[in-house]
């Protein structure tokens, strides 16, 4: 039956998706240390930002996390700045069981590595980091009492994705781990998606319409791999997850197969 965990949790080829899996509960936050932060602005008519306290740490710091202090006020969104050094890959994220989960965001060390999540009366008060073992870390969050806000362009897009994507993931699972699904079935399910993305690229109104299009030669190549179809995807499908995940809006894929 579908289901719903994060992607992370089951493998990083797919993180900045969710997974509709079930029987996953998020871990308990760590204590809070005490908060070292400074006010930047002078009237509650205007933005009120504050910075924390920096987060460090060297290699992954997932479930429970790190302990992330939210200081008192009316804050609605946040702000994380991380740096690392060389050029190892990163995901950083804050969870919110009332939301999307653990929603993570992908980076690289050494870059402008910059990202924002909102503040809701259900955010954990945890920070999760996955990166390579032995890279130290130092991530720097600024609380602002500025909503989050949402582009709908690009989160009509993320929802109108999790169907094709879902189907994509589905019909390799199925093929290539279950032998659940024979190579004309697979063929037949990768062309739909493959009909659904062009019709979304064409109605799409977001900058998402370029990474749908560019999808769409890819699934109808004749020399395409039955059951591979994530992976020669990933390119494309990683800038459409980042998009995603930075606005808040992540691709859900509802899983035929699973616990």
């Amino acid at each position: 039956m579908p289901a719903s965990v994060n992607i992370l949790r089951i493998g990083a080829t797919i993180a900045g998706a969710v997974l509709l899996l079930s029987g996953c509960t998020a871990a308990p936050p760590a204590d809070d240390p005490s908060p070292s932060a400074s006010a930047t602005t002078e009237s509650a008519s205007v933005e009120v930002a504050v910075n924390g306290p920096a987060i460090t740490g060297t290699g992954t710091a997932m479930d429970p996390g790190v302990a992330l202090a939210i200081p008192a006020g009316d804050f609605r969104s946040v702000t994380l700045t991380v740096d690392c050094a060389g050029d190892a890959t990163f995901q950083v994220g804050i969870s919110d069981p009332a939301g999307a989960g653990l929603s993570l965001q992908r980076g690289r060390c050494g870059g402008d590595a910059t990202f924002e999540w909102p503040l809701t009366a259900t955010t954990e008060k945890a920070l999760s980091v996955a990166i390579r073992e032995g890279v130290a870390w130092s991530v720097t969050p600024r609380f602002s009492t500025a909503e989050f806000v949402v582009d709908p362009e690009i989160a009509e897009d993320c929802a109108a994705f999790s169907g094709p994507y879902s189907a994509i993931f589905n019909a390799d699972v199925g093929y290539a781990q279950y032998d659940d699904v024979d190579e004309a079935e697979w063929n037949e399910r990768i062309d739909t998606a493959a009909d659904t993305l062009a019709d979304l690229a064409d109605e799409s109104s977001s900058r998402l319409a370029e990474s749908f299009t560019a999808l769409v030669p890819i699934l109808r190549d004749p020399q395409r791999v039955p059951g591979d179809m994530i992976s020669a995807m990933r390119p494309q499908t990683e800038t459409i997850l980042d998009a995603c995940g930075a606005n808040q809006t992540q691709v859900s894929i509802n899983a035929d197969y699973g616990a």
